[in-house]
């Protein structure tokens, strides 16, 4: 991963992967005072004013299925995130778990959003 760091102390670590089902998202693992931030970005791209309704539905359906990753979408571009508290104890391994869990999670609901903006 490539590592980054701000003038304002922020630092973030990201790297481009191809998701199993098709496209490239990009991962960011971002540390700040009080969380480490997990996102991935990119997952479905969404423009067709029509199918943000059901691009909306099926988000709030993942949202609730899934107990830790969060959908999102800002412009058309659907997000995943997970937010992990700094004073969590955490080592190296289990950063790398949830990113690889949350990487399985872009993978598994890809067809998903494929779906809608192919339909």
């Amino acid at each position: 991963m490539e590592e980054i760091h701000e003038e304002d102390g922020f630092v973030f670590f990201r790297r481009r992967e191809a998701i199993e089902n098709g496209g490239n998202v990009l991962l960011i693992v971002a540390f700040n005072e009080s969380s480490i931030d997990f996102r991935v970005y990119d997952i479905a791209d969404i423009q067709n004013p029509l199918k943000k309704e059901a691009a909306l539905q099926l988000i709030n359906e993942l949202n609730m299925t899934y107990r830790y990753s969060k959908f999102t979408i800002n412009e058309g571009r659907i997000d995943l995130s997970y937010s992990l508290s700094k004073h969590f104890p955490a080592d190296a391994q289990d950063l790398f778990d949830i990113l690889v869990m949350l990487l399985d999670c872009a993978s598994d609901t890809y067809p998903k959003f494929m779906k809608v903006q192919w339909s």
